[in-house]
């Protein structure tokens, strides 16, 4: 199993870790065994990196993984778990939170302890609570040993959190097709200068960079068969020397089996490889359905419509036909009435769109294309 040292922190993970936010479920509940399994493999075969949060599977992740790990031998891996501001009322709430997970977790203290899904809002709260504060006093007592946050916001506000603590690490969500998204690159720069060590999530973007249109797998089937293509991803963001450990969220054991066999036999990619990465990035791009540039010149739609969204899901349909997360996205926009039927073809977006996109006629060509778009429609 590749390893990877935090300079500052003295500490070596494997560089495959486990997230706890995506295991299989049955009747809408975590399937037990089907998990435990998932566990037990990934332990026995050297990953040991375990990360979960008190939301994750609606407040039972952190419960069920307690119940398999505490049977390990707590010296044998880290632990990571997450504050969530969002769930407490108040800062007394957050005073009693780390008893309450350490309770869950079945453990004495927690490795790896992040301030969860940080933007500027959670940024204001951390500051008015005396977040901080309270860390500190945690890693203290011995129960919690390292500080750091998790991230969903700009490269602008991702500085300032930078700036306000002397973090121990962080976690970043990146992957070669988001370099330009919330911090992107830039950010995991930002790390590297300032000695950060940095964990990654959704390096497979959620599950669409496992799997994506035929004409760009072929780029990377024709120069390697015997690869995933989610290995190519997971190789990409494991060439970044900074990036200390990169989460996946496996809900099958083929997922896992997969990832064992890249991380086991990590090789960093090469410059040829680096290359058709970039042919791969080229050619997904043009695979588009929609100019869209989420300008928002087009916002608000006086039907309700939210038409970057709608774009944003047609074009991700093209690029990477996952059927499963488009469906999901667009059940989104249905409960909140802004689907692609709310159109009236008034057509008042047309003129102010600065790509001179006729956004009714491709919404409803969205709505004659997507057949999980018609399903929702029945």
């Amino acid at each position: 199993m590749e390893k990877r040292t935090f300079d500052k922190l003295g500490v070596t993970t494997s560089l495959l870790g486990f997230g706890g936010m995506r295991f299989p479920l049955k009747n809408g509940e975590i399937d037990t065994v089907k998990a435990t399994e998932l566990l037990e493999v990934a332990y026995q075969n050297g990953i040991n990196y375990y990360d979960t949060a008190i939301v994750y599977h609606n407040g039972k992740s952190e419960e069920f993984m307690g119940s398999v790990i505490s049977k390990w031998d707590r010296s044998t891996f880290y632990l990571a778990t997450k504050l969530t501001l969002g769930v407490y009322q108040s800062r007394d709430e957050v005073l009693k939170a780390i008893d309450i997970q350490l309770a869950h977790l079945q453990t004495d203290y927690i490795d790896f302890y992040l301030v969860h899904a940080m933007n500027q809002a959670r940024l204001d709260q951390l500051k008015e609570w005396g977040i901080i504060e309270i860390l500190e006093t945690w890693k203290k007592e011995g129960k919690i040993r390292y500080i750091g946050f998790s991230f969903h916001d700009s490269y602008e506000v991702f500085i300032n959190i930078l700036n306000y603590y002397n973090w121990d690490f962080c976690q970043i969500q990146l992957n070669y097709i988001d370099k330009s998204i919330q911090q992107g690159i830039k950010g995991y720069y930002e790390c590297v200068a300032r000695n950060i060590p940095v964990i990654v999530m959704e390096p497979v973007k959620g599950g669409k960079l496992a799997s994506f249109h035929p004409d760009a797998e072929a780029i990377l089937k024709e120069y390697n068969k015997n690869r995933s293509i989610a290995s190519w991803a997971m190789r990409w963001v494991g060439s970044l020397e900074q990036v200390k450990v990169i989460l996946s969220g496996m809900t099958e054991l083929p997922q896992l089996l997969d990832n064992l066999h890249t991380f086991q036999t990590f090789e960093p990619l090469n410059k040829d490889e680096y290359e058709l990465i970039e042919q791969v990035e080229t050619r997904l791009s043009t695979l588009t359905k929609v100019g869209c540039t989420s300008c928002l010149y087009c916002m608000p739609c006086p039907a309700g419509v939210d038409i970057p969204g709608n774009f944003h899901i047609y074009n991700q349909d093209a690029m990477f036909k996952n059927v499963g997360a488009g469906k999901w996205s667009y059940g989104m926009l249905v409960k909140r009435n802004a689907d692609a039927s709310v159109c009236v073809e008034c057509g008042e977006c047309i003129p102010k769109c600065p790509q001179h996109i006729n956004i009714p006629l491709e919404l409803q060509n969205m709505r004659e294309e997507l057949e999980f778009v018609k399903e929702y429609e029945k």
